[in-house]
């Protein structure tokens, strides 16, 4: 318990320290990347055990945008960073929820409608062009600049490159870190510390080019 509320002060004043520096600036940033690392060795982020993984990753990187995005709003004395980050993780997530829901419902009354209906060619119609989702726009990222991505790779093995393990951690193919280490014959812990160093800032950094992010 004591270990507990150590880990926790410790990540709050870190978490204090980012806002006490401008937005963007090089310290921030810094210690933004610090804390996001030191976050996600602690253990504490909620699992969220009980929905499909694809759809895990996907609101956890989300969160992550907005925690980057939110970070100068955090209060220390009204939460601890971790409580604060699990709150919106599960806010996140319930919206998840709601969203496959909703589409298993529209799919089973549009199927409903099509057994008792013809189709008109004109529904086969494209739609208008429509923003992509965040998910789509990061996945073509990381096709388009794949060549950079791949420059940054572990240590005698560039087939162990960001390229790889960002597409490897997004949805819709999202491998456990043990998977990965089966895969590539690395520890799950050389690979976890390669990516949050190397991989992870280059997401956030497109994040915050795509104004996903506050720079």
């Amino acid at each position: 318990m004591i270990h507990s509320e150590n880990l926790n002060q410790q990540l709050n004043q870190l978490a204090t320290e980012v806002c006490q520096h401008p937005k963007g600036s090089l310290k921030c940033q810094r210690l933004l990347n610090q804390l996001i690392y030191q976050m996600q060795q602690s253990g504490k982020i909620w699992k969220g055990n009980d929905i499909r993984e694809q759809y895990y990753e996907d609101a956890l990187q989300q969160t992550w945008f907005w925690f980057c995005k939110n970070i100068h709003n955090y209060d220390a004395s009204q939460a601890n960073v971790i409580t604060w980050f699990n709150v919106h993780l599960k806010y996140r997530l319930l919206d998840v929820r709601r969203e496959i829901a909703e589409e298993e419902k529209t799919k089973a009354t549009n199927l409903k409608y099509e057994e008792s209906n013809p189709i008109d060619p004109i529904d086969n119609l494209p739609a208008p062009d429509k923003p992509q989702p965040i998910l789509e726009e990061t996945l073509e990222w990381i096709e388009t600049q794949g060549s950079e991505l791949r420059r940054l790779h572990v240590r005698s093995f560039p087939h162990i490159n960001c390229q790889e393990l960002l597409k490897s951690k997004l949805p819709p193919d999202a491998k456990t870190w043990r998977e990965l280490a089966e895969k590539f014959g690395k520890r799950e812990s050389t690979l976890n510390h390669f990516y949050h160093h190397k991989c992870f800032p280059c997401l956030l950094a497109f994040g915050r080019a795509q104004g996903y992010i506050d720079t």
